[in-house]
């Protein structure tokens, strides 16, 4: 297998050179824990579309899910002219999944003359038409934008019913599937996290989960 600079990557293999070459990032490709995944597998997963929705599990502080989410963004609105929306439980986590993209700018080979003027705090833009838009965690918020991925943190902080509202934001376009991130820890037994996992499982959305040996 040989990446060839300039084109977009085609299967995973080339992800995954394609990440450690371009932005410095090596993404843990084995699993450890039984029943666990690679961190990779749920980021290939996303960036290729492979289903609708997925569903991210791990642990709070040392899962790296915010960082791993960050990181996608960024590759899929340099690569993929993708626009993004990040949701997170809270304001707070919407920027700071955000501020993991603007954080890979900065590498000594990342694409950063493809951002278009000044992020803000919120939206960063790119010349290639994609954008990436962090969201309050509100029901006016939410029922703005319609990009073509859809990136959602901390769910289990987050009200079931946004989680509803924000499904209706991810549209095909572009030359994009829509495809939608669902990412958190799960604290709550009766939260917004446990009723997304029976949906997964009663749906067939795919589940990655890892810890930090992964």
């Amino acid at each position: 297998m040989s990446l060839v600079i300039g084109r977009l990557p085609q299967d995973d293999d080339e992800l995954w050179h394609y990440l450690q070459v371009v932005w410095g990032m090596t993404v843990p490709r084995h699993a450890v824990c039984p029943n666990h995944q690679a961190p990779f597998d749920a980021l290939a997963n996303a960036y290729f579309a492979k289903s609708p929705i997925s569903i991210w599990k791990a642990s709070r502080g040392f899962g790296g899910k915010s960082t791993l989410m960050g990181t996608l963004c960024a590759i899929e609105a340099a690569t993929l002219g993708a626009q993004i929306t990040v949701l997170g439980g809270s304001a707070s986590q919407s920027q700071r999944v955000h501020e993991v993209t603007q954080e890979r700018w900065l590498y000594e080979r990342a694409p950063a003359d493809l951002v278009d003027g000044d992020p803000t705090k919120y939206m960063t833009r790119l010349k290639n038409g994609a954008w990436i838009l962090a969201l309050m965690a509100s029901q006016k918020s939410v029922r703005g934008p319609h990009p073509q991925r859809l990136r959602m943190d901390e769910v289990d902080e987050m009200e079931l019913d946004i989680f509803e509202s924000a499904q209706g934001q991810p549209m095909n376009g572009r030359g994009l599937k829509a495809q939608t991130v669902v990412s958190s820890t799960h604290q709550y037994p009766d939260g917004t996290m446990t009723e997304l996992l029976r949906r997964a499982n009663e749906k067939g959305w795919p589940v990655f989960q890892w810890c930090w040996r992964e």
